[in-house]
């Protein structure tokens, strides 16, 4: 849980030096009082209990982690721009194993690229554009062979729409390819799935296609100081109830 945090300010834990020399060389002065009856000198009643020694301690150890600053790196890549948006449309008697293993070889292959998935037919699978691509070969796995006569046009529009900057790329793995021509709007790329070998020809529109490399990584912090606060105040606040129910001014 701790790991990877470290202080912006490590030098302010000398600070915890100064408040230590403090209670050893500084201790507190006030006027004697003076009271008739001495007896209730020396009595337990008065005497600090150790919570409060910890409450104090505790504030004040936490307060100056607080200021150390803790925080945690975290690194984004930026792309920049580009990289395609794919929709994946999967006719249902084209589904075996070999089949989705090559699917799964080229969706590694596009780790930058949104990918979505649609299977036609009266059960059909619509998965939209997600960059979770562990999930979608999940779901890939178990999507069950069939047989379906009607290609339906496929809602292409509804897996862009939210797409606007990223290039649009549609692929059809079909066993007739050529009867989806006139689904799909202009100003859409579409790749067809040749008679032949299946794992050949990804390899040439994967090649055909380049992967978007990230182009930067920005690095950012996560901060941590608002726990040891937050813990520093509640100890604080223990310390000056056990001081107000002492007596201690």
């Amino acid at each position: 849980m701790l790991e990877g945090i470290y202080f912006q300010f490590p030098k302010l834990g000398f600070l915890l030096f100064f408040f230590l020399a403090c209670e050893t060389l500084c201790p507190l002065r006030s006027n004697a009082l003076y009271f008739p009856n001495t007896a209730h000198f020396g009595e337990s009643g008065v005497k600090p209990l150790w919570w409060m020694w910890l409450s104090k301690w505790g504030m004040i150890s936490l307060f100056i982690v607080a200021l150390m600053s803790p925080v945690k790196d975290k690194e984004i890549m930026y792309h920049g721009g580009g990289g395609y948006d794919i929709l994946l449309i999967l006719e249902p008697a084209m589904i075996d194993r070999n089949v989705i293993a090559q699917v799964e070889q080229f969706i590694d292959k596009r780790p930058n690229d949104g990918i979505g998935l649609w299977v036609p037919g009266a059960s059909g699978v619509s998965i939209p554009l997600t960059y979770e691509h562990d999930v979608l070969k999940s779901i890939l796995a178990q999507i069950p062979s069939g047989h379906d006569e009607a290609f339906i046009r496929p809602p292409v529009s509804r897996f862009f729409n939210a797409s606007q900057e990223r290039a649009k790329w549609v692929i059809v793995i079909s066993r007739d390819s050529q009867k989806s021509l006139a689904s799909f709007p202009e100003g859409i790329e579409t790749s067809y799935s040749p008679e032949g070998n299946l794992s050949l020809w990804f390899e040439s529109i994967h090649r055909n296609h380049p992967a978007l490399i990230p182009q930067q990584e920005h690095r950012y912090v996560d901060y941590f100081y608002i726990y040891p606060l937050f813990f520093g105040f509640m100890a604080m606040l223990s310390y000056l109830y056990g001081r107000n129910q002492k007596g201690l001014k």
